[in-house]
């Protein structure tokens, strides 16, 4: 079971020339409804802008960690439902089984 990273997470994407950080949790992809990606972020340290879209990757694109977002107990409960939430993985994304 996927263990997911706070919002706010700084992470080092295999092949990315910049960092990114983590901005949201189980993306759909817009083109094939139904279709999950672990995260969204932004590269680091330019984040959220007009001109930025989010991008979205899965856990196992992640090469590393360089900084952990803030983490509380709020934060914690949420995460733990959004874990039991997860949908199947699936080559590229994640489905939710439609």
């Amino acid at each position: 079971m996927l263990k997911l990273l706070p919002i706010g997470t700084v992470v080092r994407l295999k092949g990315a020339s910049v960092p990114f950080m983590i901005a949201g949790y189980f993306p759909e992809d817009a083109d094939k409804p139904g279709f999950y990606f672990d995260y969204s972020g932004f590269p680091h340290p330019m984040g959220f802008s007009s001109t930025i879209q989010a991008s979205f990757f899965n856990a196992e694109d992640i090469e590393g960690i360089l900084a952990m977002g803030y983490q509380d107990e709020g934060q914690m409960k949420y995460v733990e439902k959004l874990e039991s939430f997860q949908p199947e993985a699936q080559e590229g994304g994640k489905t939710d089984g439609q």
